[in-house]
């Protein structure tokens, strides 16, 4: 049985090939021991065994392949400060899954140092690895050329062309989400005050922050319809962006997708916005897409998207 782990804002997603899922919210998962963390996948996905787990982990920016999870240093980090939100939960996991035994790789992020169209490598981090995954899902459905705009928490959004990952526009960067945001002039002249942090500054850039509400359902019926079509324009934006790119590198007309929780509820205002049908991809996708991931490295596969899988892989699957 293959496992995959997407590595969410809110939550920790977990999640079989088939297509069973299981989410775990990471303040709880910050207060569980490693043994609980493995009992509460093992009963909630009906695991008896585990061949290989795909495992993603914050921004994934100091690994550029698919590697076996000992073998990442860091954990996969550059630095152990990143950008965003932390409780603690997805270092659990990490903990968890690496004392489980269970064989388990570590999904690279998209960033500077990725083998992405070089003049997206202006900017030091594109994707968290759990959009990788995210990604090998729709490649699954046999779609080879495609835009995802995961618009949730953040905003975070990629490009595919003919199986491969060629770049990817950050959180910190365009578009804001419902919560993080990009730093503006109000941010930064906060921050160069000292009233803030950089990393403060960027987790109360979304939307409903900017609203004063901490949740859409605290919105009165008019804030959260700005809300949302607030959401859509940045979202249609930052994909209109990409397709900038697409048709640069000889892609007019990928399939566009969004992801995320509100994905449903913007999607025919986006559709409407870009004059072109968007799809929307479930809340486990992800997760989903990781265990395809681990699925098919475990049968040999040796390049993921674009990503190389490292040699030593290959010792985490039985002797032929």
């Amino acid at each position: 049985m293959f496992l995959g782990i997407d590595h969410g804002t809110t939550a920790i997603r977990f999640a079989t090939p088939e297509g069973r899922c299981w989410e775990l919210p990471r303040r709880e998962a910050s207060r569980l021991s490693e043994t609980e963390i493995i009992t509460r996948v093992s009963q909630n996905l009906q695991l008896d065994h585990v061949d290989l787990v795909a495992l993603t982990y914050s921004m994934g920016d100091g690994l550029t392949r698919i590697v076996r999870l000992d073998d990442a240093p860091h954990r996969g980090l550059v630095s152990l400060d990143g950008a965003g939100l932390h409780q603690g939960g997805g270092t659990r996991v990490f903990e968890a899954i690496s004392a489980s035994g269970w064989p388990a790789i570590l999904l690279p992020g998209i960033h500077r140092s990725s083998d992405i169209d070089p003049r997206l490598k202006v900017f030091s981090h594109g994707m968290s690895p759990e959009k990788v995954g995210l990604a090998y899902g729709v490649f699954k459905t046999g779609i080879i050329s495609f835009i995802v705009c995961d618009a949730s928490s953040n905003t975070v959004s990629f490009c595919v062309i003919d199986g491969k990952i060629i770049g990817a526009i950050d959180a910190p960067i365009f578009a804001p989400g419902l919560m993080q945001g990009p730093l503006d002039v109000e941010a930064i002249r906060d921050v160069d005050a000292g009233k803030m942090t950089a990393n403060q500054a960027f987790a109360s850039g979304g939307i409903l922050v900017k609203m004063k509400r901490a949740t859409l359902e605290e919105c009165s019926p008019v804030e959260r319809k700005m809300a949302l079509e607030s959401l859509a324009l940045f979202a249609a934006m930052e994909i209109n962006a990409l397709m900038v790119l697409s048709r640069d590198l000889g892609e007019p007309d990928p399939h566009l997708f969004l992801a995320g929780s509100p994905a449903p509820l913007i999607k025919e205002r986006v559709t409407e916005l870009l004059g072109r049908d968007v799809g929307t991809l479930g809340r486990c996708s992800a997760a989903k897409g990781c265990a395809c991931i681990a699925k098919d490295v475990f049968e040999g596969c040796k390049n993921i998207l674009g990503l190389e899988v490292d040699g030593l892989v290959k010792s985490l699957r039985p002797i032929e």
